[in-house]
This record gives structure tokens, C-alpha cells and sequence, in this order.
């Protein structure tokens, strides 16, 4: 009887005794980034001038309307290395900007875009052509292109210019060289080649031969673009 009140005062000390608080700490969620909209003034300026680019140069040198989005970052649709769309090739033969367009506002639709922009274009070889264009967070990157013009499919472009650093911050300036590409559609060899359509289409490319360059690359005095933060 003694052993069994002993047994019994004991269950009893232990089960008064403290337990350990387990509770759970819960995680606090992810921070989630708010989200910043950034107004930029872009500018295109040309420098296509005889002195400097003097092969072949044509009777009344100009640029077609500055056409293109802004999108999410690395976006493919105006890369080298692949088959121009309608819109492009319209875009780089004609500088009319429709098709394109409607290219460009299906993607946004399909949420791989924030707006298309259509601008200004040039009369002359020389000067330059600006707009205004908005950003965010989820869509940093802006894509631009413009006709040479007379060309058989040439055009100048800034593609997938990313307007953020590497912290994911908006930079106050960006400069960029405006490169010019061939579109793979026109076999013409010089700006007022006759058409002659590229059959099957060949892909798009970085354009650095002769009328406009070395070979190598093309003058940078050619196009430089600058995105000012507003």
C-alpha cells in the first residue's frame, strides 16, 4: 500500500510540473517588391551623313515612325538569329507600322507586354526622334525600331533594353549604340537595290557590311539612343 501511494504522488508531482512551450513562431511572408512606374524620354539620334558614310549614299535619306513596346526582360521577338514576322518584314521594307503593330499588342494582350508605341519619323539623315514611354517593374525592358530608308530591309533598333541595374533598381540614363539589322527578306545589296523578295527567308542579323560598314560594324556616330528618366 506504501509503494503504491509513492507511485501515486509521483504521477502527480509530474504532471504539475511545467511543459515546454512548443509553439510554432510562424514564418512572416515574403516581402513582395512594390512596384515602381517610371516615365523615360527616349531619343534616337542620327548621324547618317555623307562625309562619314559615304558609299552609295542616296537621295533623300530618312527614317520611318519609331515603332515598338515595352515587354518583360529578354524577349525574343526582335532578336538576331530569328525569322522575321510580317510586321518586320513589312516594317523594314516599307516602314509602315500596322502589322507590326498588331503583332506586338497580341503579345501584350497575352501579358508579355505593357503597351506598343508608335512615334516620329525622319526626314533627313541627320537629327533626331524622341518619345515618351512608361515602365515597370514587371515590365523593365523597351524594344524600338525605325527603317533605313531607302534600304532593301534595313532598320535601326535598340532591342531588349533592360532600364533596370542590377539591384532591380530604374537608372537615371541609359546610352545605347542603335545597331542596324537586316531583316532576311530583301536580297538587295545597297539602298535602292531593286526588290528582290528573299526566298525562303533568311534569319535576322546584325548589318555591318558595306553601303554602311566595314565588314565589321557600323560607325556607332551612325545612331546613338539615350533613355532620360523623367
Amino acid at each position: 500500500m506504501k509503494t503504491h501511494t509513492i507511485i501515486l504522488l509521483m504521477l502527480i508531482i509530474c504532471s504539475c510540473e511545467p511543459k515546454e512551450d512548443i509553439t510554432l513562431t510562424p514564418t512572416p511572408p515574403k516581402e513582395i517588391p512594390a512596384r515602381q512606374d517610371v516615365s523615360y524620354a527616349v531619343t534616337f539620334s542620327f548621324d547618317w551623313n555623307s562625309n562619314d558614310f559615304p558609299t552609295d549614299y542616296p537621295s533623300g535619306p530618312h527614317f520611318s515612325p519609331l515603332v515598338g513596346w515595352v515587354h518583360e526582360k529578354d524577349n525574343p521577338f526582335f532578336n538576331s538569329g530569328r525569322i522575321a514576322t510580317a510586321g518586320i518584314e513589312i516594317m523594314a521594307e516599307t516602314g509602315a507600322t500596322s502589322t507590326l503593330v498588331s503583332e506586338l499588342q497580341a503579345l501584350v494582350d497575352d501579358k508579355k507586354g505593357l503597351k506598343t508605341y508608335v512615334g516620329n519619323g525622319l526626314g533627313s539623315g541627320v537629327g533626331t526622334i524622341s518619345m515618351d514611354i512608361e515602365v515597370h517593374t514587371g515590365f523593365p525592358a523597351v524594344s524600338l525600331v525605325t527603317m533605313v530608308a531607302p534600304s532593301p530591309d534595313w532598320y535601326v533598333a535598340c532591342v531588349n533594353a533592360n532600364l533596370t541595374d542590377d539591384k532591380g533598381e530604374f537608372v537615371d540614363t541609359k546610352t545605347l549604340v542603335g545597331h542596324v539589322y537586316d531583316a532576311g527578306t530583301d536580297n538587295g545589296v545597297t539602298f535602292t537595290s531593286a526588290n528582290s523578295d528573299t526566298q525562303p527567308k533568311a534569319k535576322i542579323t546584325r548589318f555591318v557590311d558595306q553601303p554602311l560598314g566595314n565588314g565589321t560594324e557600323v560607325k556607332a556616330s551612325f545612331c546613338t539612343i539615350t533613355f532620360t528618366k523623367k
